[in-house]
């Protein structure tokens, strides 16, 4: 039997699971049958789908019953998989449609995955309205991370129609590794190791010979905990400018109906938005496109919560993963840390709201590029990490308040894709919920457009498929407020910083532009449901 070690972030993924918060990622992809498909082309495909061996990394991984000499779970790797107990064929009940698609999927979403079992599972579904079938994923975050989704959708997708006998993400091979445990943890270790050697070599001869194998691995480690501290300097500094937008106190999340203590129920909400209205707002107002969707993402939770009479005057924060420079010695990928933003759910003008945002998100990238990738890694993790594990061993993770939701936006395909002739008309992420927080908004960009996926536990956050509509009518508003200058604003903006001098102000707002959105907008694409309410 072939054993694989895990690192201790996918061990902790695994050991901090439970029936409330399973640990698994996925996706839902809608499909437009290819032209002369017959009625049961979904039945066929899975069995071509199937003639296809899960003989490769990870999804030839099962959880072993022992443990490493770490004390770490350890990958057991199989020879042969049998599909029969991951590749299953659904089909819809009538009408059909998107409402009754994602209901069944928030169903096949909830609950653990099998652990004696590989942990991954792949779901065929026929019968959407149309002319159209989908297919869910679904597979352990211990065993992928986004990066390789992404990898995945390349592998197994195409920008031509006429290419067949595409693989399932299964059967794809990939050269390299999965990205290890951090470079802070070699560089910490690396000043206990050097010591315990000195104390050998002190008992004999070759002291200035190891001297000089051991002086840069100490002098790493001494400047990794230098800038550790600096690190965690400025983070604590956040405290001492509480009238700063555009800073957010670590911990400084108000409590909403979005925290709790979760169940095991899921459930799903979509929506599709047209990219080039976006980009359009992001260029007429000297902004990144991950403002504005922070910025709708915002208005919409505030229209939400307001609703419910449950918007509180702090505005809401959010956790951003951002991928920072690998450190060294990381086998394969990007690292990623989750900073905090603020979401400026306080403000109603939409126009300040995006000035707002912009300023708290480029403020967390301006810290994250002060530091080393190996200290972001070390220090997000400690702050927003080690806290949340903590509670988990003692039962009271809602208690641990971060931030309010994390909110991912995925730099996906742009262009049209194809899976064996059938055009990808959808494609949305779908992330994880973690302990004390009830949703999770992932955005994925696909074919000049952005696709967005409401992962909520209903028990908290009843009716999702509110915010996803939300968000597409942030969007109509946000492009009407665009005719009136930000000058104003920016102004305003600027005199809220406390301590900066003028450069440093002026890259952390907006930097101002009179001119307003340009161009015919297209109307908002939004996935069609039912009048019914999802839950």
């Amino acid at each position: 039997m072939k054993l694989k070690p895990m690192n201790v972030l996918d061990a902790g993924l695994l050991y901090f699971e439970s029936p409330d918060t399973p640990m698994h990622i996925g996706g839902v992809q809608v499909l437009k049958l290819p032209p002369r498909a017959g009625r049961d082309y979904v039945r066929k495909l899975r069995e071509q789908m199937m003639q296809f061996p899960a003989d490769g990394a990870p999804f030839n991984y099962r959880l072993a019953s022992g443990t490493s000499k770490l004390g770490l779970p350890v990958w057991e790797v199989l020879d042969k998989v049998d599909l029969e107990e991951h590749v299953f064929h659904h089909a819809l009940p009538y009408p059909g449609g998107e409402r009754e698609l994602l209901q069944l999927v928030s169903r096949l979403n909830s609950g653990l995955l099998d652990r004696s079992r590989p942990l991954w599972e792949q779901h065929l579904i026929e019968g959407l309205d149309g002319g159209r079938y989908a297919t869910f994923t679904r597979i352990h975050h211990a065993l992928m991370d986004g990066r390789w989704g992404i990898k995945l959708a390349q592998a197994t997708t195409s920008p031509d129609s006429r290419v067949r006998n595409l693989p399932p993400y299964w059967a794809v091979k990939f050269e390299g590794e999965r990205a290890d445990w951090p470079a802070a943890e070699r560089a910490v270790k690396a000043v206990f190791k050097a010591a315990a050697k000195a104390t050998q070599a002190a008992k004999g001869a070759g002291i200035p010979v190891w001297w000089n194998r051991q002086r840069q691995e100490i002098q790493a480690g001494i400047e990794t905990m230098a800038e550790l501290r600096k690190a965690f300097g400025r983070l604590v500094d956040s405290f001492r400018h509480p009238g700063d937008d555009r800073l957010v106190p670590v911990y400084s999340a108000p409590r909403t109906i979005l925290d709790g203590r979760l169940t095991a129920r899921r459930e799903l909400a979509v929506v599709r938005l047209d990219l080039e209205r976006i980009e359009r707002i992001a260029h007429g107002h000297e902004v990144k496109v991950n403002d504005v969707v922070l910025s709708l993402c915002g208005g919409a939770l505030r229209r939400y919560l307001a609703e419910r009479a449950a918007l509180p005057d702090k505005p809401l924060i959010v956790g951003m993963p951002m991928a920072i420079r690998r450190p060294e010695g990381r086998a394969a990928g990007n690292a990623v840390v989750t900073t905090q933003v603020s979401l400026a759910t306080h403000l109603a003008d939409p126009l300040e709201r995006l000035v707002a945002v912009h300023g708290s998100s480029s403020h967390a990238k301006e810290l994250v590029r002060d530091m080393s990738s190996t200290t972001a890694l070390t220090v997000y993790m400690v702050v927003t990490g080690l806290p949340y594990i903590l509670a988990q061993l003692a039962g009271q993770a809602e208690r641990v308040h971060v931030q309010n939701l994390v909110l991912s936006n995925i730099p996906g395909l742009r262009t049209r894709r194809y899976v064996n002739g059938a055009l990808v008309e959808a494609d949305y992420p779908m992330s994880l919920l973690v302990p004390g927080q009830a949703m999770n908004i992932t955005v994925i960009s696909h074919d000049k457009q952005l696709h967005v996926a409401v992962l909520v536990c209903p028990s908290l956050v009843p009716q999702p498929q509110r915010v996803a509509d939300a968000i597409a009518e942030e969007l109509d508003t946000l492009e009407k407020a665009g005719n009136r200058s930000i000058a104003a604003l920016r102004g305003s903006a600027a005199r809220k910083d406390i301590g900066e001098t003028p450069k440093s102000a002026a890259r952390s707002i907006t930097r101002g532009s009179a001119q307003s959105v340009a161009g015919k907008t297209a109307p908002t694409r939004r996935v069609r449901r039912s009048p019914r309410s999802h839950s």
